[in-house]
């Protein structure tokens, strides 16, 4: 099952750097992504969409059986499941394109936050004098050699920016691939330090990492030398990288271009959130308009907190899966605006029972007067 999935990943990760390698641009390559998934779910979203307009005209016969089957449950779900099977509606068909997109949004997520991991050796245990935390220090790869081939000879460790010990490189190990080199690879962009169970502050190996997004591409590959330059940034942000992480001092460098915590940059994450949630709320708004009944105080409510639920977790997401979402999101709203400008509109359509306007009384002719 691993294997089958890991392949999965990887395939996603060629799609993206074949995309990137016609047109330069992460941003883009992730758009273009969303967009043939969404062609491939075209027949599903149709069948969902025709789904809910046959829910909403049930709408009224299924109020009746409510009414009239209210004291016993089991007698009104065999009657509902019968009016559906009568008028052939799935009551779960509009669920199908959201479960066929889920693997890919879970699938971009692990590619986006993937990186190449190493395990670097010291030739012997290190003791240091500064105390090591795991928020507040930074360890970069430096000193780079020719010897053995390109790569770093020595692992610097920082505390809140001020530099306190540098250990000398044994050997690095690739962990997937299990090759061992002298030197760490250039590639390499950041390390944790590894320390001993019974020994303070003694460090006794590394476990070091090439950027986040980089685990799942194609290592010849066009994207992945990008991303290892600095180059498939989206307006200063690194789409591997969560809002929340954009505000966080230690993390910033690594989520904003070439570490500068930017102004731009952090908007840039939070804007993405922004617009995710506004078009969450716009496709739930336009999901009403035919609705009636009981489910259209659900819809209601749903239109008010989904936004809010979602925009809350996308916080912590990957902003290259915020941008797939926010894509998908218009994607649906337009493909929604077609169906449902081609279908007649249901009576009382988005408005609480009881409370629509009451029919209109036919106009009574005017008594005739007697004559004296």
């Amino acid at each position: 099952m691993a294997e089958a999935w890991g392949a999965i990943l990887n395939f996603l990760g060629h799609v993206l750097d074949g995309i990137y390698k016609v047109i330069p641009s992460y941003a883009l390559a992730i758009i273009i992504l969303t967009l043939l998934v969404r062609v491939v779910l075209i027949p599903l979203t149709v069948k969902q969409i025709r789904s809910m307009a046959a829910m909403n005209k049930l709408q009224p016969e299924l109020k009746r059986l409510q009414q009239k089957y209210k004291g016993d449950r089991q007698k009104l779900n065999e009657e509902m499941m019968k009016l559906y099977r009568e008028h052939g509606v799935n009551p779960l068909g509009g669920c199908f394109p959201l479960l066929m997109q889920a693997p890919v949004f879970i699938a971009l997520y692990s590619v986006l936050r993937s990186a190449v991991p190493f395990d670097v050796a010291l030739a012997s245990p290190v003791q240091v004098t500064s105390q090591i935390k795991a928020r507040t220090t930074i360890c970069t790869p430096v000193g780079e050699s020719s010897v053995g081939g390109t790569g770093f000879s020595e692992i610097s460790c920082a505390n809140n920016g001020k530099e306190f010990a540098t250990f000398t490189v044994s050997s690095a190990t690739e962990h997937k691939t299990a090759k061992t080199k002298p030197l760490i690879p250039s590639i390499v962009t950041r390390c944790g330090p590894n320390l001993d169970k019974d020994k303070a502050n003694t460090v006794i190996s590394f476990r070091c990492l090439t950027p986040v997004g980089t685990g799942h591409l194609p290592r010849n590959g066009k994207l992945f030398k990008a991303i290892i330059e600095e180059k498939a940034t989206f307006l200063g942000m690194h789409l591997a990288c969560s809002p929340t992480q954009a505000t966080n001092k230690t993390a910033i460098r690594q989520c904003t271009a070439h570490g500068k915590a930017a102004g731009a940059s952090l908007i840039a994450y939070f804007a993405l959130v922004l617009l995710m949630m506004g078009s969450t709320f716009y496709q739930q708004k336009q999901m009403m308009q035919n609705a009636t009944g009981p489910q259209a105080k659900q819809m209601q409510m749903m239109s008010r907190v989904m936004p809010l639920i979602l925009g809350f977790v996308s916080l912590n997401i990957p902003a290259g899966v915020i941008i797939y979402w926010v894509v998908s999101n218009v994607w649906t709203i337009g493909q929604q605006s077609y169906f449902l400008k081609r279908q007649p509109a249901t009576p009382g359509a988005g408005t609480d029972p009881g409370k629509g306007k009451p029919p209109a009384q036919p106009a009574q002719k005017p008594k005739p007067k007697r004559k004296r």
